[in-house]
């Protein structure tokens, strides 16, 4: 990539569980809108005060709003920054030139699931509170979503605040969340790419379920990578990323 001027076009990007937002700069200058660099803005949960997703929503959407300058921008989110970024589109589907999502669920429709999960992620909260840091992200790490790949996503321990982690999980727990299928069924107005790892069974069979039923998203499937798609295969992840924003141009 050159090193143009920056584009008035702006990119989003939300970042997942136990991650920060130092997490999207290996990805600063790698996209292109119209020729020249897209900037990229990143929210940091860990700074969130929201109270819960209808909350951050609201307050996110505003935010954007009144910083495109009439200028709609793109919308990246990872794991729970993809169901984040899924709320933001379903609550401004005008708002966005094109949606980006990385092994994003859409929600549980059970509500003994619902409450199963629920009462996971608070234990997962409680556990961050009490417990080792170290030895919690390990066992984050090896869980079975993550297909054995080792983390290799920028990780600075020093900003994993234990109680905004345990908020984190509490509050955006996808047992609060909504199904949001239903609704993604309709959305028409912004194209959404959905990206899964190869070795990402679960969400690779999301990936395809999604796009036979929702007439606005793609489905990509990105090789040699598991469920942290951007960071376990970068080149595959821009190359593909790429190829969605020029086919908005």
């Amino acid at each position: 990539m050159n090193n143009r001027e920056e584009s008035s076009a702006k990119f989003y990007c939300i970042h997942g569980n136990l991650q920060s937002c130092e997490v999207w700069e290996p990805f600063r200058g790698k996209f292109q809108y119209q020729g020249t660099t897209v900037s990229l803005e990143c929210e940091d949960l860990l700074q969130s005060t929201a109270a819960g997703f209808q909350d951050w929503t609201k307050s996110f959407c505003a935010k954007v709003e009144a910083e495109a300058s009439g200028d709609k921008p793109f919308l990246l989110g990872y794991s729970l920054g993809g169901r984040l970024a899924l709320h933001a589109l379903l609550e401004r589907p005008d708002l966005w030139r094109g949606v980006i999502l990385v092994a994003a669920d859409t929600g549980l429709a059970d509500s003994e699931e619902k409450q199963r999960q629920l009462q996971n992620d608070l234990q997962w909260a409680d556990r961050f509170l009490t417990e080792d840091l170290e030895e919690l992200l390990a066992e984050w790490d090896a869980l079975p979503v993550f297909s054995k790949f080792p983390n290799s996503a920028p990780r600075d321990r020093t900003q994993l605040n234990p109680e905004k982690i345990a908020q984190i999980f509490d509050r955006f727990s996808k047992g609060r969340q909504e199904d949001m299928l239903p609704a993604l069924k309709q959305i028409r107005s912004a194209p959404l790419l959905y990206l899964s790892g190869a070795m990402d069974k679960k969400y690779t069979q999301l990936g395809k379920e999604l796009a036979e039923c929702c007439p606005s998203v793609q489905h990509k499937i990105i090789p040699n990578a598991g469920h942290r798609v951007p960071w376990e295969n970068p080149v595959g992840f821009v190359k593909t990323t790429q190829a969605f924003i020029d086919s908005l141009g």
